[in-house]
């Protein structure tokens, strides 16, 4: 089964839509009797019971699966506990066991207590298997002692790091309230108040998600497991047997070898600093980089940025984005980028502050946008160049599992090793490492093994953001990736400054930051392929159009929805254009229609604004 894809999208749609009626119904079957009667009739409940296992048999009859697990959920005595340790022992032994008498101590084991294991291990437990679930003991800096129920993103990512730019946002509104005529707006940063107030929220949110864990029956097993055989796990001098193995361990950050890397931090520390440095670099022009550089200059820092390609988030975004990204981020965020650059060496003065060398990228040409060889007088320096798979030492190659680049888990379109029995999901199978992704892969493989039917994770159309400054956001192809598969598509274009920069600009003494959308369009089907956006809103924006477009918006009905004003999201409804007309054969074309303004602000907004 497909999880979600448009490709085939109805026939794909309805098995999805009958997977979960089937599970749904599975589910049910699994309560007692009496949870179907009332006070009144306790027939009732018989009843209710039997018109469900007719509905699964029709289920079953007409859209047959691998597995049997719906007539396994059925016990010829109705008013038996249709829950663990009862009448659904039959579905649970078949899952505990390899078919031939042989039993395991658990259904699932799953290492490592992030987004994609967690769901993984819940998902399963909610259908039926019995479940451990192995994790390191919590701490806010991972190391290989330790790590914590909740993984990266909850405890040393994505949500420290939002709760981090939530911090430095508010320096630059109080900068932009000047604008506005708050004439006495301005306050400053108790950095060791927000420490306290964010370990406090991860705290909650781990003790949150091991109680969700409890809560579906899941057994959390603290400690670092080992893979020691296709059906065994051993955790600190304990074996487990299982049929089946997740690997969900994630990603750590990389490191490069250059002289004085050592000198340097990872973005784990940076979340844990005691201090705000006044002069920090950030060696990576990636996700990670480009955000803790944003996040650095509204707190007011003098911010350098060192990357080896052209353009900061290249390839992952649109080009004509990344471009437009770094305008922005130079003129009016204030960072300085040092593009095509490579770090030689980090030196640590002796009044304890860093210098990082560096060299053009390719010293054949010149290294743009670096000004300089040297950057001194960094408190700070980030290496921020990208994260590998977390693998070492769980066994696996020593188990015969096929591993894949920097150490990754090598898995199928089902998120399956070449060991049957050994599985993997999120940042350590290095298919799209964000933590939505990992959780749909989760929720798609905790059903393959809870009920025998395979079931296949989409990647179509994952939207995702970088939380830089400013924001960018995108869904759907690239333009380069549009190229590549050869379609013909039109490209159109808006740039404007939004309502509020103007006069905010006015209270930070730097230009305003501008807005850009980019939105491509398949000539043939008229259906949106792909919509990227740069501003403060474009995360939720993006978000918002992102369902419109897996489910094959056109853009003729973009264009007859309503805006709401005045909103930054209307400037995705009514655009102008096409700029440019790409064929089939990468050959684009300019349209007479897209002469546009160059100025800060479009036709369109000036006309509604």
């Amino acid at each position: 089964m497909l999880l979600g894809c448009r490709a085939s999208q109805t026939g794909c749609q309805r098995q999805y839509g009958v997977a979960k009626h089937r599970t749904a119904v599975q589910q049910a079957l699994l309560r007692p009797t009496a949870a179907f009667s009332d006070n009144t009739s306790p027939q009732r409940g018989a009843a209710k019971r039997q018109s469900l296992w007719c509905t699964a048999s029709r289920l079953a009859s007409t859209f047959p699966t691998s597995s049997s697990c719906i007539h396994s959920c059925h016990s010829s005595n109705s008013n038996s506990r249709m829950g663990r340790g009862s009448g659904v022992q039959t579905r649970f032994r078949a899952n505990d066991s390899n078919g031939e008498g042989q039993q395991y101590d658990y259904g699932v084991v799953v290492i490592g207590g992030g987004s994609g294991g967690v769901r993984t291990a819940r998902t399963a437990a909610d259908l039926g298997s019995r479940v451990a679930l192995i994790e390191l003991p919590m701490a806010f800096i991972s190391s290989a002692e330790k790590g914590g129920i909740g993984g990266t993103c909850v405890l040393r990512g994505c949500v420290p790091k939002k709760l981090m730019l939530y911090a430095s946002e508010f320096a630059t509104e109080m900068q932009a309230a000047k604008g506005f005529g708050w004439i006495e707006a301005g306050a400053t940063l108790e950095w060791q108040t927000f420490l306290e107030a964010k370990r406090e929220e991860l705290h909650r949110l781990n003790k949150a998600y091991t109680d969700n864990l409890k809560k579906s029956g899941v057994e959390i097993i603290q400690g670092r497991g080992v893979v020691t055989g296709h059906h065994e796990v051993e955790v600190d001098g304990r074996k487990i047997t299982t049929r089946n193995i997740v690997i969900a361990t994630g990603g750590q950050s990389s490191h490069i070898p250059i002289p004085g890397a050592e000198h340097a931090i990872t973005s784990d520390k940076v979340l844990e600093l005691d201090s705000i440095p006044k002069v920090v670099t950030l060696i990576g022009g990636g996700y990670i980089g480009m955000e803790f550089a944003g996040m650095f200059a509204r707190l007011g820092s003098e911010v350098h940025v060192i990357a080896r390609q052209q353009l900061p988030l290249a390839p992952r975004f649109d080009g004509e984005v990344c471009r437009f990204f770094n305008e922005q981020v130079t003129t009016q965020a204030g960072i300085y980028m040092h593009m095509c650059s490579n770090p030689t060496e980090i030196v640590k003065e002796s009044d304890g502050t860093l210098t990082v060398k560096m060299e053009p990228a390719n010293k054949d040409k010149d290294g743009s946008g670096s000004s300089s060889s040297e950057i001194r007088g960094n408190q700070q320096v980030v290496l921020a160049v990208g994260r590998a798979a977390k693998t070492k030492g769980l066994g696996l190659e020593e188990v015969g599992v096929e591993m894949g680049p920097k150490g990754s888990l090598k898995v199928d379109k089902y998120s399956r090793s070449n060991i049957p029995s050994i599985w993997g999901v999120g940042d350590v199978t290095s298919r799209i490492a964000l933590t939505p992704v990992a959780i749909m892969e989760g929720q798609a493989l905790g059903q393959t093994l809870a009920t025998g039917e395979l079931v296949e994770p989409c990647y179509e159309d994952v939207p995702s953001a970088c939380f830089s400054w400013p924001f960018v956001a995108t869904v759907g192809l690239t333009e380069e990736q549009a190229q590549k598969k050869e379609l013909a598509f039109e490209v159109y274009t808006n740039k404007f400054t939004p309502l509020k920069a103007r006069i905010a600009a006015k209270g930070t003494g730097k230009p305003p930051l501008q807005c850009f959308i980019k939105m491509l369009v398949e000539v043939e089907s008229g259906k949106v392929i792909g919509l990227h956006m740069v501003g403060e809103d474009a995360p939720e924006i993006i978000q918002g159009f992102a369902l419109a477009i897996k489910m094959g918006v056109t853009k003729h009905q973009l264009d007859s929805l309503v805006g709401i004003h005045p909103t930054a999201g209307e400037e995705v409804l009514g655009m102008k254009g096409p700029d440019r007309v790409v064929n089939a054969s990468e050959k684009t074309t300019e349209s007479s229609d897209a002469q546009k303004s160059s100025g800060a602000v479009s036709q369109a907004a000036q006309s509604k604004r």
